[in-house]
Formats: structure tokens, sequence, C-alpha cells
């Protein structure tokens, strides 16, 4: 396959799933008011009057609630593009017609795919604590779920990915090991 449609090609993959989860994500947030309601919540600034203090609260829960479900989308997103990225690279290493040894060295050096599920989830709990002054519960929700998340797609990519690839690898070095070893009896 020409290289420069490969490119193309995993360019619409990100975009496609990208739009995808946010088109998804965007659609409970107005459709369903369960999802909606749990990224409402937390006080404003006193204001003169009743009226105005009512007013206050809600245009501050309403700011809350689009901040945490922007940052909450955002990480997610993130995760997802992580996840993809560690299958694209792990699918060339597994189609890969190069020397054994180097293939192991470059597996080695994609171990950094692998964990960027949790350095974005990571990211996300950090970034919850940005919400936690207007919305201590959606705070929670966001830095547990993308922590979680995080730990799932990395555990997911190892034991799917990395492990059945490095126990291939050692095979077929052990086997090319033992196949010089004979040769060598000779």
């Amino acid at each position: 396959m020409n290289k420069g449609l490969k490119w193309v090609l995993l360019g619409c993959l990100y975009i496609g799933a990208g739009a995808l989860f946010v088109l998804g994500m965007t659609y409970c947030y107005f459709r369903f008011p369960a999802f909606k309601d749990l990224f409402y919540g937390g006080t404003a600034s006193p204001a003169v009057t009743v009226a105005e203090q009512t007013a206050a609260v809600a245009a501050a829960g309403q700011m809350a609630a689009r901040l945490s479900f922007l940052i909450l989308l955002f990480v997610m997103t993130l995760q997802i593009f992580a996840f993809l990225t560690a299958l694209l690279v792990y699918t060339d290493l597994i189609r890969s017609r190069e020397a054994v040894a180097i293939r192991l060295k470059k597996v080695e050096n994609a171990d950094l795919f692998l964990d960027l599920p949790l350095y974005f989830g990571l990211f996300g709990t950090v970034s919850s604590f940005i919400v936690m002054a207007f919305n201590p519960q959606i705070s929670r929700l966001i830095a547990y779920s993308s922590t979680l998340v995080g730990i799932l797609f990395s555990v997911i990519l190892r034991l799917s990915l990395q492990y059945p690839l490095k126990q291939k690898l050692f095979g077929m070095l052990e086997a090319a090991s033992a196949g010089q070893t004979k040769e060598a009896g000779k």
C-alpha cells in the first residue's frame, strides 16, 4: 500500500473515531436529562437579590456543567486515540518481516504506546481538579472514569498485543538459536 495513502487512511480513522465519540457523547448530553444532570452542581458568588442569586447559580452551574463535559470528552477522546495508536503500532510490528532481534527491540521501544492511556488517565485526574471548585460530583466522575479507562486500555493492550507478540518472537529466537547450535555440532 502506498505510504501516503496509508497516512490519509489513518488520519481518516482517527478523525472518524473521534467524531463518532464526540457526537455520541454530545447526543447523550443533550438528549438524556440524567446524563446531563451528572455535570450540574456547584455554587455561585452571592448576588444582591434572590432573583439575581438564582440566575447566578444557574449560570455558574451551566458553565461548570459544560466545562466538566468538555474535559471528560477531551480526556476520553485522547484515550481512544492512544488506544488506536498503540493498536496500529503493534499491528505494524506483528506484520513486520525484519529480523527477530530487531523486532524485539522495537517491541521494547513501543512499550510507551501501551502506557499512553495511563498517562492520559492521569491527565484526566489532574484536569478534574479544575472542576473541583465548581462541582465536586463531576470532578470525582472525571477522575475515576479517566483513570479506570486508562488502566483498562493499558491492560487490554498488554494482554492482547504485547504478551502474544513477545512470546512469538522469543519462540522464534529460541528456534533460530537451536538451529544454529545443531549446525555447529555437525
